[in-house]
């Protein structure tokens, strides 16, 4: 029987406090005790020292995604001690025995130390309770429902010495957080107890597996896009993200239900990981259909169905998935859109209180909604415009403004919230249409993927990586290199992508950078059996790598504008002795994959290498304000055009009596291929 002593007052009675679970005694000599004696790492992508235990037969057996590189197999005698505490109080206060096995101890330094919103993650069993024990400085515990956080949410001080139990409810209907306090100084361990079954996977860790099952299955090949520009004679090179659909949407599919954003220009490399991601999970592909820029929305990816209202279990675990895809920004639901032209003939003149008027009136004539304010009550919300192409007769900020104020309006029980708000509802102006959608995830998806304690003047976004590497045709076990690492985001992204199955060499013309690359590599728990980085030009890879030895070259080249090399013939001299001497170090079939702000002109090179390098796809992507070119060569064999050259003069030689100088003149390269 459940002691209701101890229930935080949820809609979901699934949270126990107790202020009082440890004398203070005690907890103050328990603190003092882990926090001298624990083994603290601070290297996973939590900026927290942690430590990690368990009493499992084998590490394998429990996932965990952010912890510590070594977990430590037993408990402390501390750990130990309250473990078994927290197992009585539970089986006395809830009526169910259960046995910890796993536990993972947090140290916060001061109140500068935070976690945000989360439950906690799915790899992770669900179907058991976990047991958090605080020691040290009290600090805030905030709960909140995923669905209603205005009306049911409850918050804590939590005490030295207490203990919050979360039955496996809270984690799937429940966010909870210990947000920043920065008057706090002093120190606070947190001790986090998990039920983790042997053997058998949870239910979580099967959704786990498929989502690297997908990862993992890359070496499918998909046929050319007819649609698209390609080189290629061989239709069987194809590249990542070139059999989508895009722009129009299917007539059997009519019913958009997701919105997925990515740069501008990267709308197929987003709708091909959606589509893998669909058809790993087994998801009844034909019922779904993924479009690239539907409607000609640039930097959109449309998911529509074939029904109105879908199965709601089905539309979770499909949200699920698509909240952990690599390759967006953001995931939404869809909800309206309309065209700027339907409000007044000029749509360039097209103001913000006539947006506003417009809007207002669809939504009280029922022909637009916004189906999450309707539900979220007395909440709040806060409106985010994107807003490109044009021009426009406003500002985002304007749209913020007078979109919301319709909604506020209409929605009366709302306010709005610029943070810790309840939902956040998405307004795309993308030149003459607009788009109206409520966010799904948390944070941007692109960004802070990787724990970066340094960071280059430049860094590329992870969604953008993770296209690239996926451009690379890449397998487990391969080689790849990257001559202009910098921080090192493109060798992290291979490697977690590929569970670390790669080996991957980073150069850097900057010592600054190549050391901070290895030090992201470090606290990504990346150590030199799959990584090392080399200090180097670029143009000397044949010094640090052997000839016909690696897999796939991926680079964000340097542009031109932070670098110094602002003259149009450094870069390209450069970039030509780079692409000649890279054609060595590729085995066969290799490819380049490189991020460069002169599209033109690497192309243009690689024409004139057009004996050793088949050109496979080049496509314009948006990055902030600046328009690079991802652009894909595949090295071939041999230098075909210079080995027929070079053939033919050899025969002709016989014919012709020419003097040894002038032989060597012609076949001597104007470039020297071996800097």
């Amino acid at each position: 029987m459940v002691n209701p002593d101890f229930l935080i007052p949820l809609e979901t009675p699934c949270v126990f406090y107790d202020e009082d679970f440890l004398p203070k005694g005690d907890a103050d000599g328990y603190y003092a005790k882990l926090l001298k004696e624990i083994k603290w790492e601070k290297s996973a992508k939590i900026n927290r020292w942690v430590s990690l235990h368990h009493n499992l037969t084998g590490e394998e057996d429990y996932k965990y995604r952010d912890a510590p590189g070594a977990a430590q197999q037993g408990f402390h005698e501390t750990v130990d001690h309250i473990r078994k505490l927290a197992e009585d109080w539970y089986e006395k206060e809830a009526g169910r025995r259960v046995e910890f096995n796993v536990c993972l101890l947090n140290y916060y330094e001061n109140g500068q130390q935070r976690i945000g919103w989360h439950s906690d993650r799915e790899e992770v069993g669900r179907s058991t309770p976990i047991a958090s024990i605080s020691l040290g400085t009290p600090r805030h515990f905030l709960i909140r429902s995923k669905v209603n956080g205005v009306q049911d949410r409850a918050s804590l001080d939590l005490a030295n010495g207490s203990l919050v139990i979360m039955e496996n409810a809270c984690q799937m209907e429940y966010l909870h957080s210990v947000p920043k306090q920065t008057e706090i100084e002093t120190g606070r361990i947190n001790l986090t107890f998990r039920c983790k079954e042997e053997g058998d996977l949870t239910l979580g860790e099967e959704a786990h597996e498929l989502r690297d099952n997908c990862i993992m299955n890359l070496t499918d090949g998909m046929a050319a896009d007819a649609s698209g520009w390609s080189p290629v004679s061989d239709a069987t090179k194809s590249v990542f993200g070139d059999n989508v659909r895009s722009t129009e949407l299917d007539p059997d599919y009519p019913e958009i239900y997701f919105l997925v954003s990515t740069n501008l220009g990267a709308e197929r490399y987003c709708a091909a990981e959606m589509t893998e991601v669909l058809d790993s999970a087994g998801l009844l592909m034909d019922m779904w259909s993924i479009v690239a820029a539907p409607m000609g929305l640039d930097g959109l990816v449309a998911c529509s169905s074939k029904e109105k209202e879908p199965d709601t279990d089905l539309i979770r675990q499909i949200t699920s998935l698509f909240l952990n895809l690599r390759s967006a920004q953001h995931v939404l639901n869809y909800h309206s859109h309309f065209g700027l032209e339907e409000i007044g003939e000029d749509p360039a003149k097209v103001d913000g209180e006539t947006l506003y008027q417009y809007y207002k009136k669809q939504l009280v004539e029922g022909k637009m909604s916004v189906p999450p304010l309707e539900k979220l009550g007395k909440g709040t919300f806060r409106v985010t415009c994107e807003r490109i192409g044009g021009p426009h007769a406003f500002q985002s900020s304007q749209v913020q403004f007078e979109m919301g104020g319709a909604m506020v309006e209409y929605y009366s029980k709302i306010k709005p919230k610029m943070e810790d708000y309840d939902v956040c509802v998405y307004v795309f102006v993308i030149g003459y249409q607009v788009v109206v959608a409520t966010q799904l995830n948390v944070n941007d998806l692109s960004k802070e993927r990787h724990f970066l304690q340094f960071r280059n003047a430049v860094t590329i976004k992870t969604n953008l990586a993770y296209a690239m590497v996926r451009l690379a045709d890449i397998t487990a076990g391969d080689r790849i290199a990257d001559p202009f690492c910098g921080s090192g985001t493109l060798i992290l992204e291979a490697l977690e992508v590929y569970h670390k199955k790669l080996f991957c060499v980073g150069m850097d013309v900057s010592r600054r950078s190549a050391n901070g690359a290895k030090q992201n590599a470090v606290a990504e728990n990346c150590g030199d059996d799959v990584c090392k980085f080399v200090c180097c030009d670029a143009r000397g890879l044949r010094k640090h790598l052997e000839d016909d030895s690696v897999d796939a070259i991926i680079s964000n080249l340097p542009w031109g504008i932070m670098t110094g090399h602002k003259d149009v013939s450094d870069l390209k001299t450069m970039y030509e002795i780079f692409l000649r001497t890279a054609w060595y170090v590729l085995k066969p079939g290799g490819r380049i994959v490189m991020l460069v702000l002169r599209g033109l002109q690497i192309t243009r090179i690689v024409r004139k290498l057009s004996g050793r390098f088949r050109l496979l796809s080049v496509n314009v992507v948006r990055t902030t304000n600046n328009l690079p070119c991802i652009v894909v060569v595949e090295k071939l064999k041999e230098d075909e055009i210079r080995d027929s050259i070079k053939g033919q003069l050899a025969h002709f030689n016989q014919y012709i009596n020419v003097s040894p100088e002038i032989y060597h003149a012609i076949h001597n390269e104007d470039i020297d291929e071996q800097i």
